[in-house]
């Protein structure tokens, strides 16, 4: 089953908010927003739908209180009434329905009507409210059944309170995506995990990473069984007494086994864990790596068989607990995630909610970082997380992005009087492309996406022969036309400036580099006027400072953007959501992320046409 879209009604900050999530693309969903714009209101909404914690709240050291009342907005806190609740359309996927059917029939001998239940329905989870006093959950689906039950000769509606409804309902929860918020990975580690505990007693970190043990095993090539092949191998050797509960008094073979299993767990967490480290942090790894220690011992009056997270650095060891806090992070970010996909009886996908993922990591680390959530997400699973960093954006998922914010906040003149009193909380959430489109001057909501885009030359391009524009505008548009679309071999690098007449201080660093380069200008009169000064200042010719009427005489007084026909400027406008013709900032935007995501959108000939120009007119100038 598949996650359409959220409706998010009155909980907390959120009056309405609706989150869309097809196309899911690379199944990885963004909340941009800066802080205090409503992002992690938005996780807390959707993990109380999904209500699958697991138990993950008491590694935070703190149980759920189930006290709704916090979820009414502050404004409405005197008097509300009314109800707060998560809608989620949901989709079957393919053969589901049958195989429902079947087990309904199994459980109760109701043969459902195939025809009655719809490809895609609804679930609204939530809790009415009456002069702010708490009254009842909600718990609706817009779908009924139709069905026969033993002995009956026509299809009746199957009663919502019915043994063959509620076994489809148990049915369906079963195959919903499960939904699992991490706030963050900073948790205890327990020095030791039991394998065989006391179920009743049991507590809930060590059932979580008892869990994870397990799920390590079901990942190996040839999956085991922790408690086949670990557990019972000691508890059953009658060679093992209540005086002698050690590992040490086992058969030989029956050592060698567990051995041999503990070595595949360990060999595998080694490669996981620093292979992904090393991509993150960097490093030699050599003689580094990860082992389950197996103990025993027979406290709480029973035999217990028990492993530890051993590092061992040498000849050194530690417990993972006492590594770094970045270590410590990333080593329960991948147990937490990567493995999870393996985990036994987990039915269907998982929605991972990250708040804020790898806050105290470095700049490299978090774009590092960014890389393994398409791994996690590749195997059916998603992962939304929320971001105010420019390093935890990628381009290519920027249709599954979304701009969070909040309207009490005023974020264009930040300060002590920002926050706007007057207004109550209200956290809007709405698809990157239509916000941008909707709101092209308030660049600060999207401030992370644009400061990911931002243009860096690197050494390496101004040491080679260039060619020196106007502005970013310019590199993004010429750029993206030779290397996605035409796919130039050119090698020469373009280097945006800061403005037709600002390119002196560049102009003198390249000369004294000795640097072979030339300059193209606009063919308005800022171009041209700027033009004729640096051949006189810098006493360049007309061969090294010329203006795009050299490239096409066509474009004799035009600027970079007019490059682009009417065709091309309608397709921008239909790709960024726009009702009128893009301006120069939106086509700059559209090219900037064409380019990082190397989309190659179908632009008039008359475009490539004028970019292959301009290729091979710098090439000829930067040759002579």
């Amino acid at each position: 089953m598949r996650f359409l879209r959220f409706e998010i009604s009155n909980f907390k900050g959120i009056g309405f908010a609706a989150l869309d999530l097809i196309p899911a693309g690379g199944n990885v969903f963004t909340l941009i927003g800066l802080n205090e714009s409503g992002k992690t209101t938005i996780l807390e909404a959707l993990d109380d739908f999904g209500a699958n914690r697991e138990g993950v709240e008491e590694l935070y050291g703190a149980k759920r209180v189930a006290e709704f009342v916090t979820y009414v907005p502050k404004h409405l806190k005197a008097n509300f009434t009314g109800k707060i609740a998560v809608t989620a359309q949901v989709a079957f996927d393919n053969g589901e329905v049958s195989e429902i059917i079947k087990a309904v029939f199994a459980a109760t001998g109701y043969r459902i009507e195939p025809e009655s239940v719809p490809g895609q329905f609804s679930i609204t989870r939530g809790y009415n409210f009456e002069n702010s006093d708490y009254k009842s959950k909600i718990n609706n689906w817009s779908t009924g059944i139709r069905g026969r039950g033993p002995g009956d000769r026509k299809n009746w509606p199957t009663a919502n309170n019915g043994d063959a409804w509620k076994s489809f309902v148990a049915e369906v929860n079963s195959r919903l995506p499960k939904i699992v918020y991490y706030p963050t990975f900073l948790f205890s580690i327990p020095s030791k995990i039991i394998l065989n505990p006391n179920e009743e007693a049991e507590k809930s970190e060590n059932r979580i990473y008892r869990q994870i043990i397990q799920d390590v095993a079901s990942s190996l090539t040839s999956p085991l069984d922790v408690k086949t092949h670990i557990v019972d191998r000691i508890i059953n050797e009658p060679t093992i007494t209540e005086q002698f509960f050690n590992f040490m008094m086992l058969a030989p073979d029956k050592q060698q086994q567990i051995n041999a299993t503990l070595n595949l767990l360990s060999q595998h967490l080694t490669k996981t864990v620093f292979e992904s480290w090393g991509k993150i942090f960097s490093g030699n790894f050599r003689g580094r790596e990860i082992y389950v220690r197996l103990g025993t011992d027979n406290e709480e009056g029973a035999k217990r068989v028990y492993l530890k997270f051993v590092l061992k650095d040498g000849a050194t060891e530690y417990d993972v607990s006492e590594r770094s806090l970045g270590f410590r992070w990333f080593f329960s970010f991948l147990l937490f995630t990567l493995y999870r996909v393996y985990a036994k009886g987990v039915r269907g996908p998982t929605l991972f909610l990250l708040d804020e993922p790898a806050s105290n990591l470095h700049s490299r680390a978090q774009m590092q970082l960014l890389e393994s959530f398409g791994r996690i997400a590749s195997r059916s699973s998603g992962i939304m997380y929320s971001t105010h960093s420019h390093y935890m954006v990628n381009p290519e998922w920027l249709d599954q992005a979304f701009v969070v914010a909040n309207t009490a906040i005023d974020y264009e003149n930040p300060g002590e009087d920002s926050l706007n009193e007057d207004k109550s909380t209200d956290v809007t959430v709405e698809r990157y492309r239509a916000f941008v489109g909707q709101n092209p001057t308030k660049t600060t909501y999207f401030q992370p996406v644009l400061d990911k885009l931002e243009v860096v030359p690197s050494r390496l391009d101004l040491l080679k022969s260039s060619v020196l524009v106007e502005g970013k505008g310019d590199f993004f548009i010429l750029e993206y036309g030779r290397r996605i679309l035409l796919k130039s071999k050119s090698d020469f690098a373009i280097v945006p400036t800061r403005g037709a007449g600002d390119m002196d201080d560049l102009i003198g660093i390249f000369y004294g580099w000795g640097v072979n380069f030339v300059i193209c200008l606009d063919a308005d009169k800022a171009g041209l006027d700027a033009r004729e000064r640096y051949k006189t200042d810098w006493a360049m010719s007309s061969e090294r400072v010329f203006t795009l009427e050299s490239v096409d005489a066509s474009l004799k007084g035009g600027r970079i953007e007019d490059l682009l026909n009417s065709e091309d400027r309608n397709l921008i406008a239909e790709v960024m959501g726009l009702a009128v013709e893009p301006t120069k900032s939106q086509v700059q935007l559209f090219f900037s992320e064409a380019l990082a995501r190397k989309e190659p959108y179908k632009l008039s000939e008359m475009f490539i046409g004028r970019v292959k120009k301009f290729d091979e007119l710098v090439s000829k100038k930067l040759a002579e």
